[in-house]
C-alpha cells in the first residue's frame, strides 16, 4: 500500500481539490478528504471505497445508515464516523435550505435598492462596491472604504482583488453623501475615471456609480457622466 503523501500531487485528493476545484473530485476522494487519513492496510482514498462499497455510492442510502455501521469496516473508529455522520448531516440540511436567489440589477433604481440600507442614513461618508455576475445578479458586496464628513477612501487595489476573488464580472460603486446634495465633486468624477480605466484593463465591466443620501439617490450612468467605452 503506498500512502497518498507519496503520490505525485496532482493525483492527491486534497492538492486535485485546491489546483481543479472541489467539483474534479470523485465521491470517493471527497470521502477521503473527511476522513484525512486511512489504515494500516489501506489509503484514506481505499477506505473511502471500501466504505462506499456496500451502499453503491449512493451518499442518500449512506446517510440512513448509522455510524455504527461504518466503524464496522476496519480503520473507522467513532472519530471518522462521527466526521463522516457530520458531513452528510450539512448536506441534508443544504438540500433542505430554503434557496436565495440573488437579485438583478437592471437599473440604477435596483442599485440603490440593494445599498440603501447600508448608506441612506449615515453620518460619515461610506465606499461600497456591487459585484456582479455576467447576468448582473449580486454575487457580493462590500464596503471598501469610511471616511469623514467630507471624503472618504476607496482604494482601486481592494475594489477589484475582491472582483477577482469572487470572479465577477460587473462592478456597480456608490457612496453617500451625508449633506444629502448629491452634485458629484471633482473628486467623485476622478475616482469614477481611474475606476473605469482599471475595469477596463481587467475585463471588468463597470456599470455606474451612484451617490447615494436623504433617501435619493444620482446615477453617473443615467446622467450620461460615465467614460463613453
Amino acid at each position: 500500500m503506498i500512502p497518498i503523501s507519496a503520490w505525485q500531487p496532482g493525483e492527491r485528493p486534497r492538492e486535485k481539490c485546491l489546483s481543479h476545484g472541489v467539483r474534479s473530485l470523485s465521491t470517493s476522494e471527497c470521502l477521503a478528504l473527511i476522513l484525512q487519513t486511512g489504515s494500516h492496510k489501506q489509503s484514506a482514498l481505499d477506505l473511502a471505497r471500501t466504505l462506499l462499497q456496500p451502499y453503491d455510492g449512493d451518499l442518500s442510502a449512506m446517510r440512513e445508515a448509522s455510524p455504527v455501521e461504518w466503524e464496522a469496516v476496519p480503520g473507522i473508529g467513532p472519530a471518522k464516523s462521527a466526521r463522516i455522520a457530520a458531513a452528510l448531516e450539512l448536506s441534508r440540511r443544504l438540500l433542505n435550505q430554503p434557496q436565495v436567489i440573488a437579485p438583478c440589477i437592471k437599473s440604477s433604481k435596483d442599485s440603490y435598492d440593494a445599498l440603501k440600507d447600508q448608506l441612506d442614513d449615515i453620518d460619515h461618508e461610506e465606499f461600497w462596491v456591487l459585484y456582479l455576475s455576467q447576468a448582473n445578479r449580486v454575487l457580493h458586496k462590500a464596503c471598501i472604504g469610511k471616511g469623514g464628513w467630507s471624503q472618504t477612501l476607496a482604494d482601486s487595489r481592494v475594489i477589484y482583488q475582491v472582483a477577482l476573488t469572487h470572479k465577477a464580472c460587473g462592478i456597480i460603486v456608490a457612496h453617500n453623501h451625508p449633506s444629502g446634495r448629491l452634485h458629484p465633486s471633482h473628486a467623485d468624477r476622478q475616482l469614477t475615471k481611474r475606476l473605469q480605466q482599471v475595469a477596463k484593463m481587467l475585463d471588468i465591466t463597470f456599470l455606474d456609480h451612484l451617490i447615494i443620501g436623504k433617501g435619493d439617490y444620482v446615477s453617473f450612468a443615467d446622467k450620461g457622466w460615465l467614460l463613453v467605452p
